[in-house]
């Protein structure tokens, strides 16, 4: 329990850094991208080779994609088509 009393407390400090707060809010938002994407395809029953293969890619990509790494509009469009999905991306002021 110390341990993670040692944790929140770090990680109120790191966060309360406007720059650190960017980075982690970022990652979240890559994070939510990644599991909605996986849950799609699942969804529709395609594994990642198939749908790698439906977009001309690689299962890695695919892989990356789902865990939140390298996230590209470029490609995010085109596994929204191979899926039958809307991308929706909207601007927020902060």
């Amino acid at each position: 329990m110390r341990q993670r009393r040692a944790y929140q407390h770090f990680k109120t400090r790191a966060l309360s850094r406007p720059e650190v707060r960017e980075a982690y809010e970022e990652g979240l938002d890559d994070l939510r991208i990644a599991v909605r994407l996986a849950e799609l395809r699942e969804k529709s029953g395609m594994t990642q080779t198939e749908l790698a293969a439906k977009i001309h890619t690689s299962p890695a990509v695919i892989s990356r994609l789902e865990q939140g790494r390298n996230v590209e509009l470029r490609t995010l469009k085109r596994v929204a088509a191979a899926l039958d999905a809307r991308l929706t991306i909207e601007p927020v002021a902060s």
